[in-house]
């Protein structure tokens, strides 16, 4: 889910009406499973792709010092690394790598997207204390104080 997705989805159920406090105050537990799941898979997310790039950088390590096999080379689609690479000068090619900046980009985008999501679960936590003073300001603006 991308975090326009995420955005467009949160405005729409962050509105409180204010006509219907009861039935919003009903509405919090919903709101927060609902986000609470989509934060859970974006976690997840988060975990997998970072253990995918621990993957890809040692296979790019090997691949960059030549010490892939021709098997491995032929699984991954790699043709055999023509470069007689420095040992100290790998880290570089392997931060530079197409694969390895565009893995990277996804974990980082993934990750605000559970930050955003994190930041949605505390509003609606918080959703109960809002929908009390609303009520509490329709009591004394009606003479209930």
């Amino acid at each position: 889910m991308t975090f326009e997705e995420l955005n467009e989805m949160w405005v729409k159920d962050c509105k409180i009406d204010e006509t219907n406090l009861v039935r919003e105050s009903s509405r919090t537990p919903e709101l927060h499973s609902k986000y609470y799941n989509y934060f859970y898979r974006e976690a997840l997310r988060v975990r997998k792709l970072k253990a995918d790039l621990v993957e890809l950088e040692k296979a790019k390590t090997e691949y960059f010092n030549g010490s892939m096999d021709e098997i491995e080379l032929k699984q991954r689609g790699w043709k055999p690394n023509p470069l007689k690479i420095l040992r100290q000068d790998i880290q570089k090619y392997i931060e530079s790598d197409r694969e390895i900046i565009n893995l990277s980009l996804r974990i980082a985008m993934h990750e605000e997207n559970a930050k955003y999501l994190e930041s949605i679960i505390r509003q609606i936590n918080g959703r109960n204390f809002h929908i009390k003073n609303m009520l509490d300001t329709l009591k004394f603006q009606a003479g209930g104080y």
